[in-house]
């Protein structure tokens, strides 16, 4: 009986343990997700919680904010004027329609609509509505090659001055950190725009092609950290091919392991963990170009770039016609479309351009320097990509602002999506690894402020050096070098003077 009573005693202790375990578990469960919904972005069914900008309740009865945008009519562009501001309707097209919508519950919401003007000299066009103080612009997308005018002639607010812009949201890229000058920044990226990722640099591989050599897709070797130099340099050897039988690499008739512009001498340069210009621990920029490390990068991207037996410099190698650049987008798309290339060097908006293509082709990461390199890394192109500022001849900060953080959060559910996983995974990337690498890249976005400030034409002069297939990076440096760094001089204290 004595040892009943005991066993009775312990079973009741358990069971009220049990059920106090039970409601620590469910409180503990509610945390978890009250927590979730109001600030982490993540859940227990691994689906990205949506995250509400801290914002207070306004309505703006109707006004207008308008943004001034770059005008480019090229080759390369889908269409001359930015996609993401506006759309007058649904038109069936997943970026249309998702601007559309996203403008149509800013509109509800916040009592406010979007206007885009757009001008090829939107600099140009910035700098007298700020100097005559008119408040006709509220935010200005710059190209990126124009970014130095604009910071240089004083025309952008401080990004500091912006009481409701929280760079610690996820709808903003924290990777433009990297331009900013002596502490001040007057420069945005983030999810209301879709030309940053437009204009990151990547890799298009013909998968087809790559199943007739007999080789495996890339994607596993992306993902063990093992996409290098060496490999690439080896699958493009591999493929190229004198298909005339004439005893020499033609545009027109031969096969190519890759084929590239200039710029991806640069690309590389980032890619293999580089770049031309860094900042110190003031963050005042300072060239790196000249380092060993960028050295061994240069000369191992140059060993496969200058290599004419198997890699075709489209801007080396192909007459422009004598009237701008027409038939070096087109000799590059037909090669590829045709077959006749392994790789092509892209910005991703070029992606579009294959819509039509016949065969089955994957995007890849530009390739890092070695294993021992920690990640990938995917320049934004320091021509085509552009960001985001606001004029100094705004008058309501508050509102530009709100205006703003309100456009980014809602663009990271509704543009993004659109962007990123209808266009790019479903309708023209033709299969589900390329999603992964899509992952990489984005993520891995590096804006390098020696390329997009040129410091002494350093930009333009690196990337030229493929034209002639020129070595000579210490030679070139050496006699440059005084100017590159006059130049940031002359930024430093010209920023440091501004508010």
């Amino acid at each position: 009986m004595k040892k009943f009573i005991v066993i009775l005693i312990v079973v009741l202790i358990c069971s009220c343990y049990l059920v106090a375990c039970k409601s620590d578990t469910a409180q503990y469960n509610d945390d978890i997700k009250t927590e979730s919904d109001g600030a982490t972005g993540v859940n227990t069914d691994n689906e990205e919680v949506r995250i509400l900008p801290d914002l207070p309740n306004v309505n703006y009865n109707g006004y207008i904010f308008t943004v001034l945008a770059h005008r480019e009519d090229s080759d390369d562009w889908y269409q001359p004027d930015p996609r993401e501001i506006i759309s007058e309707e649904e038109t069936g097209e997943p970026i249309d329609d998702a601007v559309y919508r996203r403008n149509e519950i800013l509109a509800d919401k916040y009592g406010f609509e979007l206007d885009l003007v757009t001008n090829t000299e939107e600099v140009t066009a910035l700098r007298r509505t700020v100097n005559a103080g008119d408040d006709i612009y509220d935010a200005v997308m710059i190209f990126n090659n124009n970014v130095p005018t604009a910071v240089q002639n004083d025309v952008l607010i401080n990004t500091d001055h912006l009481p409701y812009i929280d760079m610690d949201k996820p709808w903003w890229d924290q990777g433009v950190k990297s331009m900013s000058i002596a502490g001040k920044n007057f420069l945005l990226a983030g999810d209301m725009l879709i030309l940053d990722n437009e204009a990151t640099n990547a890799l298009l591989f013909n998968k087809d092609l790559m199943r007739t050599l007999g080789k495996e897709l890339p994607y596993n070797l992306v993902m063990e950290g093992k996409w290098t130099f060496d490999k690439m340099e080896e699958l493009i050897r591999d493929a190229a091919m004198d298909l005339n039988g004439d005893g020499q690499m033609t545009p027109d008739e031969d096969r190519w392991g890759l084929v590239t512009y200039k710029d991806t001498l640069h690309a590389l340069l980032v890619s293999g963990g580089g770049s031309l210009a860094e900042k110190d621990e003031k963050d005042i920029p300072f060239m790196s170009l000249a380092t060993e490390r960028n050295i061994r990068i240069a000369e191992k991207a140059m060993d496969f770039l200058y290599n004419s037996n198997f890699t075709m410099n489209i801007q080396r190698d192909v007459e422009d016609g004598g009237d701008g650049n027409p038939n070096w987008t087109r000799t590059i798309h037909t090669v590829f479309e045709e077959d006749r290339a392994l790789f092509m060097w892209v910005r991703m908006r070029v992606v579009e351009k294959f819509r039509g293509m016949d065969s089955d082709f994957g995007i890849l990461p530009l390739p890092k320097f070695d294993e021992l390199q920690a990640n990938y890394r995917s320049v934004v192109n320091a021509y085509t990509g552009v960001l985001l500022g606001v004029p100094k001849s705004a008058q309501d900060l508050e509102r530009t602002s709100i205006i703003l953080e309100a456009i980014a959060a809602e663009s990271r559910y509704t543009l993004q999506p659109a962007y990123y996983d209808v266009v790019l995974q479903r309708k023209f990337a033709r299969d589900e690894e390329s999603s992964d690498m899509l992952d990489i890249i984005f993520n891995t976005q590096i804006y390098d402020i020696g390329a997009v400030y040129s410091f002494g034409d350093v930009f333009m002069d690196y990337i030229e050096l493929t034209i002639e297939q020129n070595r000579g990076i210490l030679t070139y440096y050496e006699r440059r070098s005084a100017i590159m760094e006059r130049d940031i001089t002359r930024l430093v204290d010209r920023i440091e003077t501004m508010d």
